[in-house]
């Protein structure tokens, strides 16, 4: 059980009528609840009430804690912050970033060799976060997004190489 599902279990029904948060509170400061959930990750969280105070009723508390829950079971997740699943696609997002950034130059400073290069990458590394386990959805979506940065800029570089259409020194001449 999570946190929050111990809190609800010893309290079902929290009152907003009760504004000093006195029932719950004890049910959590009581001995049998916190021997209950002193395994693991319960006890410090459940060691520092000082932050419930705060609150003005049983309802407020049980979703601090459940928020408090729903973090520390982001954090200890496979594809959390204390992995290379989460950290790895964030470096990757600078690889948008600079294709996003490179938009504005003018298609003659595109490198078609390295552009289709990194749509190739982007391709391959869409797959890889797709077939990992556990499925690395925040990989994927750098990806996703990288592959349709890319692939505009290689339509850039296509059009103002001329293998899309005219070029524009082409298309001058000629008229």
């Amino acid at each position: 059980y999570s946190l929050a599902k111990l809190v609800w279990l010893s309290n079902p029904k929290p009152s907003s009528k009760n504004n000093n948060s006195d029932s719950l509170r004890s049910t959590i400061q009581s001995p049998s609840f916190l021997s209950a959930t002193n395994h693991g990750f319960f006890h410090p969280l459940l060691s520092n009430i000082s932050g419930l105070r705060s609150a003005s009723s049983d309802t407020e508390i049980f979703y601090q804690l459940s928020y408090m829950a729903s973090f520390r079971a982001f954090l200890n997740s496979p594809v959390g912050p204390k992995t290379t699943h989460f950290w790895g696609p964030i470096a990757n997002w600078g690889f948008v970033l600079a294709g996003l950034v490179d938009t504005k130059k003018p298609p003659e400073m595109i490198s078609g060799n390295m552009t289709g290069a990194m749509c190739i990458y982007s391709a391959l590394f869409m797959r890889f976060a797709w077939m990992v386990q556990p499925r690395n959805y925040l990989l994927l979506g750098c990806h996703v997004s990288n592959e349709t940065v890319q692939l505009y800029q290689l339509s850039r570089w296509a059009k103002g190489n001329g293998y899309l259409g005219k070029k524009k020194d082409d298309a001058a001449a000629s008229e």
